[in-house]
């Protein structure tokens, strides 16, 4: 039997030529010479109504269409015909321009907070400034948008330090939009965000990323980098809150954290935020690839096991930003399709924008679909990337490495009826 990924069911008379179907029944009981096998005529859908089978089971991947489903599991859903050509490959540009601008964006970013790791401990003024400038685009980059989505990026090449300061400072600055701090307070978490990791800097390569297999001893010297961040700020003349920000980006609110093991209102407001989106994004990326979860596993664990870590109303927040299935979840659709959600709009998270695996589209042309625009269709639920079957895993490619940036909100960013 062919290895297809996704097995629905159909009626009967719903049947098109084109679509690759089971036939649940004995070798003598149909006269085809197979039980499985596309339908290519008319006729063949006639034999098949002839059986008395009200339900066939169907592969969306096998076949060479996505016709109307009736699921006897759960409801119809409807596939609605597709709009233009023009129309879609209009949308397809302006959406693979956006991504690229994130992209461009992002990279420059991540350059520069290397450059920083790279000149804290001889020039502590350059680095200053130029972490003030880069915190401050940032934050003006996302006051100029109405709405914004959180978006997911494309595999990126570099520096684990750079990247992780990179994905701390957007989701801490769209947090702390979400909570209503205002400019001055968001400017100070993101520079915070920027360089909460700069003492890292003092420590040797191989102690700057721990996993369960690193000893006690390199435990211990990897929480060294707090109080060398701390000491790096105090030579910026960053502003006392800044440094708090640094000093407590390993702290939890229920005193577990280090290296002071404060708890509850002995931590800062704009900490409490860092270290809570700090731990996210190490879950999702942690030093040794292979330990890496879901973004969807990851809120589900600090949501379910942590919860008592973090502020208990700006985990709230977080959770309700991120929605409930955050960019770089990979996911079934109700109408059994496999999809990679790759944004979020951070105002209206229910229903996120995806690409959804579809053989009769090139991988390079899928478009992203916004599922608050289509006609029923919705997420199922999550799976992990290794459940997915190889033709969708090498179509969805999802990310090893889970890279975030912003972009703006369109209300109709995709395929209304895809």
């Amino acid at each position: 039997m062919p290895t297809d990924t996704q097995v629905l069911f159909i009626d009967v008379d719903e049947l098109r030529v084109g679509l690759y179907i089971y036939l649940d029944l004995g070798w003598i009981e149909h006269p085809f010479a197979f039980n499985h096998f596309k339908i290519k005529s008319e006729s063949q859908i006639e034999t098949i109504r002839g059986l008395g089978l009200k339900h066939v089971r169907w592969s969306p991947e096998l076949s060479d269409l996505a016709p109307p489903v009736s699921d006897p599991k759960g409801p119809d859903q409807q596939i609605a015909p597709r709009p233009s050509t023009e129309q879609s490959r209009q949308r397809l540009v302006e959406q693979q321009a956006s991504l690229a601008r994130c992209e461009r964006e992002f990279a420059q970013a991540a350059r520069t907070v290397r450059e920083l790791f790279r000149l804290a401990p001889s020039h502590p003024d350059q680095v200053r400034e130029r972490a003030q400038a880069l915190a401050g685009s940032l934050v003006q980059e996302l006051l100029s948008q109405n709405e914004s989505c959180i978006r997911l990026l494309s595999e990126q090449a570099g520096e684990q330090t750079a990247l992780h300061s990179i994905n701390v400072s957007v989701i801490a600055l769209l947090l702390g939009q979400r909570l209503g701090l205002e400019r001055t307070r968001l400017d100070q978490l993101v520079l915070g965000a920027v360089l909460h990791d700069i003492g890292k800097c003092q420590l040797p390569e191989r102690v700057r990323w721990i996993d369960t297999s690193s000893s006690a001893a390199e435990r211990k010297l990897f929480q060294r980098h707090v109080g060398e961040g701390i000491e790096l700020a105090r030579r910026m003349q960053l502003d006392p809150e800044i440094v708090s920000i640094i000093a407590q980006h390993h702290e939890y609110v229920d005193g577990s954290g280090f290296p002071a093991h404060l708890s509850g209102e002995q931590m800062g407001e704009l900490g409490r935020i860092v270290s809570l989106v700090n731990h996210y994004d190490t879950l999702c990326n942690p030093a040794n690839p292979v330990t890496a979860i879901t973004p969807h596993q990851a809120l589900s664990i600090m949501f379910a096991q942590s919860r008592d870590k973090f502020d208990a109303n700006i985990l709230a927040v977080f959770i309700r930003m991120m929605g409930v299935y955050p960019p770089g979840s990979v996911v079934v659709l109700s109408d059994g399709r496999y999809a990679l959600v790759v944004s979020v709009n951070s105002a209206r998270p229910l229903k996120p924008s995806v690409i959804i695996h579809d053989p009769r589209v090139a991988r390079e042309e899928a478009p992203v679909v916004d599922l608050e625009q289509t006609n029923g269709l919705c997420i199922q639920r999550s799976i992990r990337p290794l459940q997915l079957p190889r033709p969708a895993f090498d179509y969805l490619l999802p990310r090893q490495r889970i890279c975030y940036f912003f972009e703006r909100a369109r209300l109709h960013d995709a395929d209304p009826a895809t």
